[in-house]
């Protein structure tokens, strides 16, 4: 019987038949072997330190790069003002952003942010078109949203592209 540990733990791994993992909480390095790889998350207890951890599979289809990027942002339909946020990781299809919860809007998903910000080593900015597809309250005064680029220009898609290069 599973014990109820609301401080349970998740990583998130690539699915494959042996699959590398590092425990969250004693970084004990291991493997787990599977036949085939799995399509959904399972949990497993560590061997080392017994705690519950889940696994979640990456379902991505791109390389996402983390990075600590100063941007501003405009939800789409609003007049306030661009405001200052931080782009968190960022991959060819679109990005994770952090900032202050001041809009409620910030809570709904399908909306529409303009972002403008510029990727190192260049200093002139770009600006594009973002869906919100998923928020999370990480404090009363912070949210990170996940964003899906939209209609993304030549321009914009190439240097986002060299960026993301290893």
């Amino acid at each position: 019987m599973m014990e109820n540990n609301t401080d349970q733990r998740a990583i998130t791994v690539y699915p494959s038949t042996v699959i590398p993992i590092e425990c969250p909480y004693c970084k004990v390095k291991g493997k787990i072997k599977r036949e085939y790889p799995p399509e959904k998350k399972f949990t497993i207890i560590c061997p080392n330190c017994k705690k519950h951890i889940t696994i979640n599979i990456n379902t991505r289809l791109f390389y996402r790069k983390d990075i600590h990027l100063e941007a501003y942002y405009q939800m789409k339909g609003t007049k306030s003002p661009a405001k200052k946020c931080e782009i968190l990781d960022m991959s060819r299809m679109g990005l994770s952003l952090k900032c202050h919860k001041i809009e409620p809007i910030h809570k709904k998903t399908g909306g529409v942010m303009l972002l403008k910000f510029a990727l190192p080593p260049r200093k002139e900015s770009i600006k594009v078109s973002c869906e919100v597809v998923r928020t999370i309250e990480e404090t009363d005064k912070t949210i990170t949203m996940g964003l899906k680029f939209i209609d993304l220009g030549e321009y914009e898609e190439t240097q986002i592209g060299f960026f993301l290069l290893p």
